[in-house]
């Protein structure tokens, strides 16, 4: 066995981020991870890595995002995956293009 770090992720739908977090996310991700969270974006949605800038009082994100990235880092994981078939949660609000 090959002695590799292995980590953990959530899996949740990209309709759990409202559009000004979608602009957000596409904005660090361009950035190459220079103007906030680092994450990786695709066709799909986005990988976010879970880390301490989520904390600042600063930061631009929802309380939405804010939420999703607190929970994931207190269950383990290191990134949230908001993927387009990903996982809908009752737990967290799910947002329309037409209700933003």
């Amino acid at each position: 066995m090959v002695n590799a770090h292995i980590r953990r992720f959530m899996d949740l739908s990209t309709g759990h981020l409202p559009k000004s977090d979608r602009e957000l996310l596409e904005a660090y991700a361009q950035s190459g991870g220079a103007t906030g969270l680092s994450c990786l974006s695709g066709p799909h949605g986005w990988f976010v890595w879970v880390g301490e800038r989520r904390c600042s009082p600063d930061w631009p994100g929802s309380a939405s995002l804010r939420r999703i990235l607190e929970d994931a880092a207190s269950n383990g994981c290191d990134y949230v995956m908001f993927d387009s078939d990903g996982a809908v949660e009752e737990a967290y609000q799910f947002f329309d293009d037409e209700d933003e």
